[in-house]
C-alpha cells in the first residue's frame, strides 16, 4: 500500500472506535453512530469490586444487577428514541475529592474526552469534603471539569444534584442557572430510607447509597428531562 492510500485509510478510521476502558472509563454501544452520551459521576454511577466492603460487583452501587442502576435505565430509554446512540461512564470520584485542584485528575478521564459527547449528564458532590468547602471554586472547578469533557465544545449538559444533601448544591443550582442547561433535582431521595440499599449490606457506607427503588427513581427523573430537551 502506497504513502497516500495508507493515509487515507488512517484518516477514515472512526476514532470512537479506539476508545478503550479504564478504571475510570467505560463505554458502550460504541457501534453507535449517532447521539453520544456521557455519564459523569461518582459511585451511585460506577464502583468497581470492593470485597472489603462487601461490594461484589463493577456498576453503580447499590443496584442489585447492572442493569437497575440508573445509568443503565437511562440508556434502556434512550436506546427506544434513540437506537443509535452511544454511551460513555465517567468515574470522577478522586475528582471530587480533590476539586481544588481537579485539572490534576484529568488524565484519567482522557478517554470520555475523546469520546466527544453531545450529551453529558453530570451527578456529583458527594466526594467532595464538607469541611473547608469552597462554594466559588467549586463553582469554578466544575465548570472546568465539564468544558474539558465537551471536546468540541458543544455538548448539552444535564446538570443534576446529588443524591445527598451537600454545600455544592446552591453551585450547582448556580451553574444550570448561568449556563441555561437543564437541572434534575435529587438531594430529596437520600431523605428517604425507601431509596437506600438499606438492610442489604452490613457496610453503612454501601447500605446508604440507592437501592433499586432510588436508582429507578433517578433514572427516571433524569430521562424526563433527556426526553424534553432531546
Amino acid at each position: 500500500m502506497d504513502q497516500k492510500n495508507l493515509l487515507d485509510t488512517v484518516t477514515r478510521v472512526d476514532p470512537t472506535k479506539q476508545l478503550k476502558n479504564n478504571d475510570v472509563v467505560e463505554f458502550e454501544h460504541l457501534d453507535g453512530t449517532g447521539l453520544r452520551v456521557l455519564f459523569v459521576g461518582n459511585s451511585i454511577t460506577l464502583h468497581g469490586i470492593a470485597h472489603d466492603i462487601g461490594w461484589h460487583w463493577r456498576w453503580g452501587m447499590a443496584a442489585t444487577a447492572k442493569e437497575k442502576d440508573y445509568v443503565h435505565l437511562c440508556m434502556a430509554h434512550m436506546l427506544e428514541s434513540h437506537p443509535d446512540a452511544a454511551f460513555g461512564i465517567c468515574q470522577v470520584s478522586r475528582w471530587e475529592r480533590d476539586y481544588k485542584t481537579g485539572s490534576d485528575t484529568f488524565g484519567e478521564f482522557e478517554n470520555a474526552r475523546e469520546f466527544d459527547p453531545d450529551v453529558i449528564i453530570i451527578k456529583l458532590s458527594a466526594n467532595c469534603p464538607h469541611e473547608d468547602f469552597d462554594e466559588n471554586l467549586f463553582y469554578d472547578r466544575f465548570a472546568e471539569l465539564i468544558a474539558f469533557l465537551s471536546k468540541s465544545g458543544k455538548a448539552k449538559t444535564i446538570v443534576c444534584t446529588g443524591f445527598y444533601k451537600h454545600p455544592a448544591e446552591p453551585a450547582i443550582l448556580r451553574y444550570a442557572a448561568d449556563t441555561n442547561q437543564p437541572l434534575v433535582m435529587l438531594s430529596d431521595l437520600a431523605e428517604m430510607d425507601e431509596m437506600k440499599a438499606i438492610g442489604r449490606f452490613e457496610h453503612g457506607g454501601v447500605a446508604s447509597h440507592p437501592g433499586d427503588l432510588g436508582m429507578e427513581t433517578i433514572a427516571k427523573r433524569i430521562c424526563e428531562v433527556f426526553d424534553r430537551e432531546f
